[in-house]
């Protein structure tokens, strides 16, 4: 080695270790869990026929298996049950929900409730004069009529019509009803009230002439052929443009009234805004906790991940239209930010938690920090199997196999929302959403913005704008007219307005004060082009066009938008370059980063990250390990493999003393771990099949005996292995797992592989010569379900919908193939040695 090489390695060494200067003994931990941080899950309780026995049961069993809370949804009943049913809002019913939430306190949990049942909002006291409503225009005269929406999937007692949710009249009608029964003394209230995704198919209330005309400053009866689309082309869409805008505003005023409502009683609210024909950005702000959802499968480039297609539906999750929550509560300072979490990710009972795993780290990407499955049935513990179930649910509960491994994917959450809730949001740059552009359109009346139909956002200027931003490494939160009005956008380091065609006068205005006073303001392509609705619109326009003279500096072409921001205090992460997708955080002390390898390729490389920092900490929310990053200047080593996501904890001023994050390579090839297995099945039903002793992995469902084909639960795999001496480091790869996966190594847990990849360090709890190897393998119940409807075993006993599968068709799992089961490959051990970062 050359002198000037080894003067190299003396600096590089000399700046690493200077980050062992200071100890501090939580730098390199984990926060204390918090009940909040623990995931949550929806808890439907089928014809609220519950009782306080298995209660306790459903929830001591929740808590046991790590997970946080869970949501009351009273539900349509179990044939056969009937006599139990509970009817809602009765005094038996509002006593089981004070006991749950008495429980919830007791074991450290928490407990919200739907103000309703099913969804939407409704009942049998909604009348004609508050139901959901649909305008009529005939012969010249307005009218309006019931839209036909009932309470759907209503728990008994709770069939009836779905209120107005233009109507803020309508909505203190309706918690009229809820007052009475949770008013009185001893009833321990909830912690939040939830209110489920907009599904209703009104478009009008009966104050609606009048609000229209107090709000935007004239008569809309004066142009009803307009509004139904008879006319110019351009007046058509102005009037429609302020219609909805009106239909956005009164929809708030009907969510704020349940808001106070809530908050009165010292509830929280969750409301879910999406699906409505409002500005969502505003109404996700209005609630407590902002509430999103994914619906579908992701099709993620991480290699291993299955899609079968009889086994998904052709809807995916939507991570831009997820953030629009995310930047509600970034841009209005609200800690939590929810999601109903994995509806129909796989068909029942052939959801892996390998599955589970990327959808939820795609929701922490965008901001999301309070998980909430979908979901987990409520179920007397003496059911036969498989229990009360809902119809589009994953199965998140105890009857289900994957729940023996669960608490391995809840403590991943907790370790990654302690992190994730902690703090405050670090986005630089607020993405203007226009909101007109949508609304001034000719087409239609109401126009719902769902996350089945995303292309009101995906295919729109703002869409391609918020995905170029993301993609060349910038965080950003949406910002709505209202919230760059009430000066919200100032924390910013930059706004971006994406190639607008319709911008109220109000917020022009706003964004030039805002440029004027040096905040910088980006328009992208274009200066808007026009302000949108009716009203006074010869002056509006002069004004708005007088307000754009001298702004043409400020447009930037979308392909410079990258150098652009360069010249602002906006931050980017050159870590996108790799691959890698991450959302930054500030703390006390410097920054939290949540990186995830979402790519089909690792990356084993010096990654630069935007912030300053003097040093950082490395942590893995699957594992709990931690160690001070290996450091070069503004850089740490990243090694991560594809599905695998860190944690990075910066400090801008101070060296952290502690173990260094270890930086491996391979020290020769894998070999594969081979011999005579011994199988022994230790958990599970219906019954624990014959043990199995074999030299070549396969599916025990071939390899075993007739209960293989319908075992759900789990086997212990155990092999001796010789281990040679003078490596210290070794990596286990289990190859193909199907489904989850515990390894044990002379007697010591060392590994929780639940997700891709199923591959850890187990070098500690090697010792050189022979070792005693056990993995533990669960499987899906899918072969479990399948025997019961190959047997015709009567088990789908639901009133309602009954049971049916993720294209909404009658289940019947006696089709199915035989699900492989338990290791089908090659398990490997590969040699590391410590890598030198200057090789």
């Amino acid at each position: 080695m050359t002198r000037s090489k080894t003067v190299m390695n003396l600096l590089l060494l000399t700046l690493i270790y200077a980050c062992v200067q200071v100890t501090v003994a939580d730098d390199l931990d984990w926060p204390k869990p918090k009940v909040e941080n623990r995931p949550g899950t929806y808890w439907w309780w089928m014809g609220n026929a519950v009782d306080k026995e298995n209660i306790t049961w459903n929830m001591e069993t929740m808590r046991k298996a790590g997970m946080g809370g869970a949501t009351i949804v009273p539900i349509y009943g179990v044939k056969g049950y009937e006599e139990n049913y509970l009817r809602h809002l009765s005094p038996e019913f509002v006593e089981m929900v004070s006991y749950a939430s008495k429980e919830a306190k007791r074991l450290g949990m928490w407990v919200d409730m739907t103000t309703g049942t099913g969804w939407p909002f409704g009942g049998p006291m909604i009348t004609d004069e508050h139901c959901d409503a649909i305008v009529v225009y005939q012969n010249g005269k307005l009218s309006q009529k019931f839209s036909g929406r009932n309470v759907k999937r209503a728990a008994p007692g709770n069939e009836g019509r779905a209120i107005n949710p233009y109507s803020a009249k309508a909505m203190r009608y309706y918690l009229k009803h809820f007052a009475g029964p949770f008013g009185k003394e001893g009833v321990v209230m909830p912690r939040a009230m939830y209110h489920d995704s907009f599904e209703f198919k009104g478009n009008w209330c009966k104050e609606f002439p009048e609000e229209f005309k107090k709000r935007r400053g004239y008569d809309l009866l004066e142009h009803l052929p307009e509004l139904f689309g008879k006319g110019d082309a351009d007046t058509i869409a102005r009037i429609k443009a302020d219609y909805r805008e009106t239909l956005s505003d009164l929809h708030l005023e009907y969510l704020k009234v349940w808001v106070k409502w809530s908050e009165s009683r010292d509830c929280m609210t969750r409301n879910q805004a999406h699906g409505s024909p409002s500005n969502l950005l505003d109404l996700y702000a209005a609630s407590g906790i902002p509430e999103t959802e994914i619906f579908g499968a992701t099709r993620f480039k991480i290699p291993g991940i299955r899609r079968v297609e009889d086994n998904i539906r052709k809807d995916r999750p939507q991570p831009l239209i997820n953030r629009m929550a995310s930047s509600a509560a970034h841009v209005t300072g609200k800690p939590l930010v929810a999601s109903e979490t994995c509806t129909w990710v796989r068909n029942h009972f052939r959801a892996a938690l390998s599955q589970v795993k990327p959808e939820v780290d795609q929701l922490f990407l965008n901001g999301i920090n309070h998980i909430f499955f979908h979901g987990t049935c409520y179920s007397p513990k003496d059911a036969p199997w498989p229990g009360w179930l809902f119809y589009a649910s994953l199965q998140y509960n105890p009857r289900n196999a994957i729940w023996r491994d669960a608490p391995l994917l809840n403590a991943y959450i907790t370790r990654c929302q302690s992190i994730l809730q902690s703090g405050e949001p670090d986005n630089d740059v607020a993405l203007y959403w226009p909101v007109f552009d949508i609304w001034q359109c000719t087409e239609g009346m109401q126009q719902k913005l769902t996350v089945h139909h995303p292309e009101w956002l995906s295919r729109s200027f703002c869409g391609k704008a918020a995905t170029q931003l993301k993609s060349e490494g910038f965080g950003y939160d949406f910002i709505s007219d209202r919230q760059l009005l009430a000066d919200l956008g100032k924390p910013y380091k930059g706004i971006v307005v994406p190639k607008v065609g319709h911008m109220p006068l109000a917020t022009l205005k706003k964004l030039c004060d805002i440029s004027d006073s040096g905040q910088p303001v980006l328009f992208l392509d274009s200066l808007p082009a026009d302000v949108p609705g009716l009203n006074e619109l010869k002056e509006r326009r002069a004004e708005f066009n007088r307000l754009l003279k001298g702004r043409e500096k400020q447009v930037v072409k979308s392909a410079v938008l990258k150098e652009a921001l360069a010249n602002t205090a906006v931050l980017r992460e050159p870590m996108v370059d790799l691959g890698l997708d991450f959302i930054r955080r500030r703390h006390d002390a410097g920054y939290h980063y949540f990186v995830a390898n979402m790519s089909a390729g690792a990356v084993d490389g010096w990654v630069k990250l935007g912030v300053p920092f003097r040093c950082a900490v490395i942590m893995d929310p699957r594992s709990a390990a931690s160690g001070v990053a290996t450091q070069r200047a503004d850089e740490i080593y990243f090694q991560l493999k594809p599905g695998e996501t860190r944690v990075v904890r910066t400090f801008d001023k101070r060296n952290i003393a502690g173990e260094r994050w270890p930086v491996l390579t391979k020290y020769g090839e894998p070999f594969v771990v081979e011999g005579t297995w011994k199988i022994k099945f230790i958990a599970g039903a219906p019954k624990l099949p014959a043990d199995i002793t074999t030299t070549e992995l396969k599916s025990w469902t071939i390899i075993g005996d007739e209960e293989t084909k319908r075992f759900a639960g789990t086997a212990r795999y155990s092999i001796e292995i010789d281990i040679p001496e003078g490596i210290k480091q070794w990596d286990i790869d289990l190859g193909d797992v199907r489904e989850s996966a515990r390894v044990f190594i002379n007697g010591k847990e060392a590994a929780g592989l639940f997700c891709i990849p199923y591959s850890a360090p187990v070098g500690k709890f090697l010792k050189p010569g022979s070792n005693l190897l056990e993995i533990e393998v669960t499987n899906l119940s899918a072969n479990r379900i399948r025997d019961l409807d190959v047997r015709k075993v009567n088990w789908k006993i639901f009133h309602d919908i009954n049971f049916v599968n993720q294209l909404y068709k009658e289940f019947d799992a006696s089709k199915w193939p035989l699900i492989p089961s338990g290791l089908l490959g090659a398990v490997t051990l590969t040699p590391m040695r410590a890598y030198s970062t200057d090789d």
